[in-house]
């Protein structure tokens, strides 16, 4: 029995569905976006306005609760993944 275009397509989402993310990629969520912490942290980790140490100072860029940045340093840190810590000998 040939497979037809439709099983096909249907066997290769249904791999794909199956197969899924890893741990490591976080899930939006739609109809709870968390406690004020989290939106903070999100709002953070995520910040779309643009940077004064990357390019050159953007005067009415950032809103005024947003005026100052997440230093440099900090900012090295969310993006850094957990380092691994050895047992003790």
């Amino acid at each position: 029995m040939p497979f037809s275009a439709k099983r096909l397509t249907l066997a290769i989402a249904a791999s794909v569905g199956l197969a899924g993310c890893n741990g490591t990629v976080k899930k939006p969520s739609w109809s709870n976006p968390g406690n004020t912490a989290t939106q903070r942290y999100e709002a953070i980790y995520h910040d779309p306005y643009p940077l004064n140490d990357v390019a050159p100072e953007i005067v009415g860029g950032r809103p005024r609760e947003y005026q100052t940045a997440v230093p440099e340093v900090k900012r090295s840190r969310l993006f850094s993944p957990p380092q691994m810590v050895a047992p003790p000998r």
